[in-house]
């Protein structure tokens, strides 16, 4: 029997990114449930694009030079594999390309584009995030035992694009990362997802506390 189009989609992304820290099959398969609950509260129908958006969209990181441009890889490589395996039909193709191009970036437009960056973010907050953040950011301190919570807690999404247009970048410990991905919330598009991320987001920011006070002997 014939396996199915997106059992064909998974079985790529699991070859093609067994190595990838935070980014492998697993957050691949994360972004994919989240989008699928978005898509379904949003009335978008066709689920199997959004299942093969999400699957795929980080497919480019094997395959760039830089990371930051593993979106624009990743629309090529995945155009590439679903048109050579005769997957979807071209408009749903092009749809599946636009989506991966534009998820890591501020630019493009679309339902399917604003339902995969919101899904990718979501995997950015709660108890995944918070785990994201320690493990991908490894290299870093944790804390700066003077500020445990951060130079950067409570920044806004704006306050940390400031940071990047100056070089500040996020920060040098991981406390600041858990601080950017909070932040991130205030660049979801849909409603669904806002009202996902409200507990998740909140979540974070009572572990920074209790970070805090147990690594002052319990007071903050």
């Amino acid at each position: 029997m014939q396996k199915d189009r997106i059992q064909h989609v998974e079985d790529y992304v699991k070859r093609a990114m067994p190595g990838e820290v935070a980014h492998d099959f697993k957050h691949a398969d994360r972004v994919r449930r989240w989008a699928l609950r978005i898509a379904r509260a949003e009335g978008f129908e066709n689920l199997e694009v959004v299942e093969a958006a999400a699957l795929l969209h980080d497919i480019g990181l094997p395959f760039a030079e830089q990371r930051s441009k593993h979106g624009q890889v990743g629309a090529r490589v995945a155009a590439k594999f679903l048109r050579a395996n005769g997957l979807f039909v071209q408009q749903e193709v092009e749809e599946i390309a636009n989506a991966i191009r534009h998820h890591n970036t501020k630019m493009g437009d679309g339902r399917l584009l604003e339902i995969l960056k919101d899904a990718d973010m979501l995997d950015m907050f709660g108890a995944v995030g918070t785990m994201r953040a320690f493990t991908s950011h490894a290299s870093k301190p944790e804390y700066d035992p003077r500020n445990v919570r951060g130079s950067t807690w409570e920044m806004s999404n704006e306050d940390f694009d400031q940071r990047f247009a100056e070089g500040v970048g996020i920060g040098d410990f991981i406390v600041d990362q858990v601080n950017f991905q909070i932040s991130c919330y205030g660049n979801l598009s849909t409603e669904t997802a806002r009202r996902l991320a409200r507990p998740l987001v909140e979540f974070m920011k009572a572990f920074l506390v209790q970070l805090e006070s147990e690594i002052n002997g319990g007071d903050v």
